[in-house]
């Protein structure tokens, strides 16, 4: 088994039939989603090849870049934790200039991951004579370096968030570097850290996970070409739905970026396998915004965080999108060549929106893990609708011109 971690951009799939898995793609893609893994059989980069746009990952392995042919590679490197046994960099290194580290009380902070807390306001200017002794010129020169001596088409920064949670640290804040107003200091520093890495890589594609609205982290998105948002709809810990103002914002946000950046939108709920009308959810919202830099990752937790997922709802041809999304008494609408979408993100109200002609609902069965012989179970189904179309709250549905 390859060990890699990877971050997949899917092919949208026809469906023509009901009740089947059609193979061929269409001639305009809608759906984009994106998972992530720590490994993968040949058959399963075979499945890669086949159906993926984009692959993420931490190795740096000439083999990996020879099987992964079709879809754009992109190096995986943390900014603002990692961990000795994981060899992004050199730890001997590192482990000669404390600078690089957070601190508190003169000892390294460790993560809740086992990982540690580095210092993101290390930075001097890059022709300083010790400018490798400090964590983001380090880390920038690095992951530069490793990006092009392998060819990689572009360099994906995890934890780059712009405001630190106690919760990752067990409490313990660091600071020895932040005495003051953490999390503007914390802000400040990501923003010329992230603006500093993107000077390193002039031709490639630089993506930070940490986009969020709170603390100014849109802003970066004027730094780097993308980021990703890694808690859309549901509460990751309880599952618990954010409620419509936090909806909104996720989808607001990629609608005023989605021409010029890339932005992927991230939902991670146990059980989602099984829960057929949470996912159409979550697809139906992303569809309201999908274009070519709009990227969807579903991730039920309850397979892992680094299983390879894939969904029947994926496969759902619209056709071109006809307009950007609408609103009409709460409810969000989007239209297709060969269809609509419609959205009720409310908590509690339900709405019913009136058919002007007969369609076909989207339904989709099964789906969830690509197993390690590259075999995958998933079907979309068909049922008609006319007349009303009642959506209760936290809900969605496609519909496909009959």
């Amino acid at each position: 088994m390859r060990h890699i971690k990877i971050f997949l951009l899917l092919f949208l799939l026809t469906c023509t039939n009901n009740e089947q898995i059609v193979p061929n793609p269409p001639d305009v893609k809608v759906v984009f989603t994106g998972i992530r893994t720590a490994s993968a059989t040949d058959a399963q980069i075979n499945f890669i090849n086949n159906h993926f746009d984009y692959v993420m990952t931490s190795l740096l392995s000439q083999d990996v870049r020879k099987k992964i042919t079709k879809p754009k590679l992109f190096l995986y490197r943390s900014i603002q934790s990692t961990w000795e046994n994981f060899s992004q960099f050199d730890w001997a290194y590192i482990d000669k200039h404390e600078n690089m580290f957070c601190h508190n009380n003169g000892k390294r902070i460790i993560t809740v991951y086992s990982s540690y807390l580095m210092n993101g306001g290390d930075l001097v200017d890059s022709i300083s004579g010790d400018a490798l002794n400090h964590w983001i010129n380090y880390y920038a020169f690095n992951a530069s370096e490793q990006v092009y001596k392998y060819d990689y088409d572009g360099l994906f920064i995890d934890e780059a968030s712009h405001k630190l949670s106690s919760g990752v640290v067990y409490g313990i804040m660091p600071t020895d570097e932040y005495p003051d107003s953490m999390d503007s200091k914390w802000r400040d520093d990501r923003y010329k850290a992230l603006k500093f890495i993107k000077s390193y890589f002039l031709d490639k594609t630089v993506v930070f996970n940490g986009l969020h609205s709170d603390n100014g982290a849109e802003q970066s998105l004027s730094y780097t070409d993308g980021g990703m948002w890694e808690t859309f709809a549901f509460n990751v810990s309880t599952g618990e739905y954010y409620g419509k103002k936090k909806w909104q914002e996720v989808i607001e946000l990629a609608q005023r970026n989605r021409e010029n950046k890339f932005i992927c939108i991230v939902s991670k709920k146990e059980h989602l396998t099984e829960e057929i009308d949470t996912r159409m959810f979550i697809l139906s919202s992303y569809l309201l915004v999908s274009n070519k830099n709009v990227v969807l990752y579903m991730s039920d937790l309850t397979l892992g965080t680094d299983a390879i997922l894939y969904y029947p709802e994926y496969m759902v041809d619209l056709g071109k999108p006809l307009d950007n999304y609408t609103q009409e008494e709460g409810l969000y609408k989007r239209m297709f060549e060969k269809g609509l979408v419609l959205v009720n993100p409310d908590d509690e109200k339900s709405i019913a929106y009136s058919l002007s002609k007969e369609y076909n609902q989207v339904i989709p069965n099964k789906g969830g893990l690509v197993k390690e012989d590259g075999s995958w179970e998933g079907y979309l189904s068909y049922q008609k609708v006319i007349g009303k179309m009642p959506l209760s709250p936290m809900s969605g549905v496609i519909l496909i011109i009959k």
